[in-house]
């Protein structure tokens, strides 16, 4: 008797929707929990039998999908995901060359030519590159503009002022919420059984999840819904047969406390570094998916995308800084939020330019407890039109 723990979880991005690609290599995603399955949906006959006996259940539907439980890092499995959640794909920004005077005072760089409200957003996340002082390449968030010239950024404290000649910036790459799905036909094999397998495809990821605490490991989790379901036991029917499967990522996975340099918001003001400490950030997408059923499919043939609504929630201490905050519950004005996420492996950055909170007044938690706001939000389209959720990823 034995029992299998060593699963696989191999994917590949499908050019048609439902059908696994002629070529390419697969992806092994990375994951702590996965929740994947092909699940029947039963109803059980209501015929009367004169022996008082039951006729059984039938499959009248089955449900494909299920969740990959991860701990984020700067990892291609990740990225690949994040487009089907997005229902987009990452733009990529050319390098620009620019002089870039900065100022770690005024928190402004100033270029000797250019204009910097045409080559970037506020909340973008930029990389500056080619300084002479390497604590200057790194990257920062775009928070205003007072000309052309000059753009006002949140930037770590290691920073210097630097006057730059031969210097320049790179708008990270960005992911936007779209409208273009990106599928994938994935296969969990169960490795320490003889060819073992379990294949699905047209899985979309309906749903995306982060969890951001001071002093854990950044969690999440990707939900995906299917189209198609086959458990297999011979190799020559795994979808992996004879292609390449990439091995899993080595980055390190980003932690909540020290990978977190900074964080950006417009809840007490303009947009600027954070005045107040928050402990904790959650967020959500929910693509709310509408499955397509058809006579003579068990499963759903295609899936509609529905709105995609963005929750976000947030628990920051109470101080005099973040009591502006109490004021927004009942008009219900809208702050932005954005935050880098980075280690030696790499980053990845989030901008949500309008978040909508709701929450109890603070109150006492007991002997020796720090009053606390606990805000529970939703992310709506920018003011201008943004995009409710950007996402931004080294190149």
């Amino acid at each position: 008797m034995s029992s299998s723990n060593l699963v696989r979880v191999a994917f590949i991005k499908e050019s048609v929707y439902g059908q696994t690609p002629g070529a390419g290599n697969f992806l092994s995603a990375r994951m702590v929990t996965d929740s994947l399955s092909g699940t029947p949906e039963t109803t059980e006959s209501q015929q009367i039998r004169q022996d008082r006996q039951s006729s059984g259940q039938v499959v009248t539907g089955l449900t494909v999908g299920g969740d990959i439980n991860f701990e984020l890092s700067k990892s291609a499995d990740i990225e690949a995901f994040m487009e089907s959640a997005m229902f987009s794909s990452w733009a990529v920004s050319a390098p620009v060359s620019a002089d870039i005077t900065i100022d770690t005072t005024a928190k402004t760089l100033e270029r000797a030519s250019g204009d910097w409200t045409a080559q970037t957003k506020i909340g973008d996340v930029v990389t500056l590159t080619d300084f002479a002082d390497s604590r200057n390449n790194t990257q920062v968030i775009i928070v205003g503009y007072t000309s052309a010239l000059i753009a006002k950024y949140a930037g770590a404290d290691e920073m210097v002022d630097e006057v730059g000649s031969g210097t320049g910036f790179k708008v990270a790459d960005k992911l936007s919420i779209g409208s273009v799905k990106t599928s994938f036909s994935m296969e969990k094999a169960f490795t320490d059984l003889t060819e073992k397998a379990i294949n699905y495809r047209g899985m979309i990821a309906s749903q995306m999840n982060l969890n951001i605490t001071y002093g854990e490991i950044v969690t999440g989790s990707f939900s995906f819904s299917g189209n198609d379901y086959q458990v297999v036991d011979d190799e020559a029917d795994f979808i992996t047969f004879g292609r390449t499967i990439t091995a899993q990522s080595t980055s390190n996975s980003f932690n909540g406390s020290i990978d977190m340099p900074f964080l950006v918001t417009s809840a007490i003001g303009v947009l600027d570094e954070a005045a107040f400490c928050i402990q904790s950030l959650e967020l959500s997408l929910n693509n709310n998916l509408t499955a397509q059923t058809c006579i003579g499919k068990a499963a759903p043939k295609d899936y509609s995308p529905g709105t995609a609504q963005i929750g976000v929630n947030m628990t920051a201490y109470l101080s005099n800084e973040s009591w502006a905050i109490l004021a927004k519950k009942l008009s219900q004005e809208s702050f932005g939020v954005g935050f880098i996420i980075k280690n030696i492996d790499g980053f990845y950055g989030f901008y949500i330019p309008a978040i909508q909170v709701t929450f109890d007044d603070p109150s006492s938690a007991g002997q020796n407890q720090d009053v606390m706001l606990t805000m529970q939000g939703v992310a709506k389209v920018g003011p201008a039109g943004e995009s409710a959720l950007t996402l931004y990823r080294a190149s």
